[in-house]
């Protein structure tokens, strides 16, 4: 693969998402970086390309983006988002329709956040629609896929969840005393997730990876640099 890329990162203004802006360009495989939202970034390099626009408009905002890799870091909750219908709109209908995109323009890699417990088939409606949205990308047609399935995200976020906060600061407190299958279920640093995505482009780039799709769950992303990375 040709070591000229360019990366596309939607739903840079997140908590994964704002991570894997920073990493990726700090990382050398990438001679460009556009960000898609519905608003700009406090930030400039040199770099960096910002697109700005409604989620809803993505097949016309980015029909003339071209990128080798997409990171899809949307995200929202029902309680921000106030309905179901808003809810699947933003986790399940613009990443597709971004994918869909992206993929016609030639990307060869998309990477999303999902969530710990996906499952199309779940009897939660969150992880439902996490489920329905990893098997309609695997039905996109990307030549690499990456599924990211994190647990309880910890990071500094623009947006106070008083739920995540409370479930994060006890999980930080056993987390030294969880092992092995005990880490699918603590808390994950988002900073991680984005680290983990970043590298599974670079094995992509250095023809390291030969999955097309690769799911990597919560416990993996913890333990993924004692996996030889």
């Amino acid at each position: 693969m040709s070591r000229s890329r360019t990366a596309l990162i939607v739903g840079a203004t997140g908590l994964v998402g704002g991570h894997c802006v920073r990493q990726i360009l700090d990382s050398a495989i990438y001679d460009e970086v556009v960000v898609f939202g519905r608003r700009k970034l406090n930030l400039a390099h040199s770099r960096l390309t910002q697109l700005v626009g409604e989620l809803s408009d993505a097949s016309s905002v980015l029909k003339d983006c071209k990128a080798n890799d997409v990171y899809c870091c949307l995200g929202t909750t029902i309680k921000k988002a106030k309905t179901k219908a808003a809810f699947r709109a933003v986790d399940y209908q613009y990443p597709l329709d971004i994918a869909s995109v992206m993929r016609k323009n030639g990307a060869e890699h998309f990477c999303v956040v999902s969530a710990a417990g996906a499952n199309e088939h779940s009897h939660f409606f969150y992880n439902q629609v996490k489920g329905e949205l990893e098997k309609k990308l695997a039905d996109v047609g990307f030549p690499f896929l990456t599924i990211m399935r994190p647990s309880l995200l910890t990071g500094d976020r623009d947006e106070f969840r008083l739920g995540e906060s409370l479930s994060g600061a006890v999980g930080s407190l056993i987390k030294p005393f969880m092992k092995g299958v005990l880490l699918e279920i603590s808390p994950v640093e988002a900073d991680k997730v984005a680290q983990v995505m970043v590298k599974e482009s670079s094995k992509i780039v250095d023809g390291l990876r030969y999955q097309p799709i690769v799911v990597i769950k919560s416990r993996q992303i913890q333990e993924y640099e004692m996996q030889g990375e």
